[in-house]
């Protein structure tokens, strides 16, 4: 299994095709795991395709909440891309969880 993790963490970052790029970073969030979330991470960072990125965001959203959620609030806090940014928001607004609703107060208040 490792192997196969290292394989689609390859084709999430180097495949030409972004739809494929997509479907890799997808897959790597059902794995979950450290390997997995960082590569997420540098799809978000470094990805041409915005297409790409968004669901490089979709993706932390699927990794388990106490590694999704704080993530998700890293993108929205830090990103460069403003769809990125709107991207992640929606889906900590999808979350349901205490850390999204604290993050979305201390954005409408300052």
């Amino acid at each position: 299994m490792p192997e196969a993790i290292g394989t689609i963490i390859d084709v999430g970052r180097h495949d030409p095709s972004p739809h494929l790029r997509e479907q890799a970073l997808f897959w790597l969030s059902q794995e979950a795991g450290e390997k997995a979330a960082s590569a997420i991470a540098d799809a978000i960072e470094n990805d041409p395709e915005s297409a790409v990125k968004k669901k490089a965001v979709f993706a932390l959203n699927q990794l388990p909440k106490d590694e999704g959620v704080p993530k998700l609030i890293h993108v929205a806090r830090t990103n460069h891309n403003r769809e990125v940014r709107k991207e992640a928001m929606f889906w900590l607004g999808q979350s349901n969880d205490q850390r999204a609703l604290t993050f979305f107060e201390e954005v409408l208040t300052h």
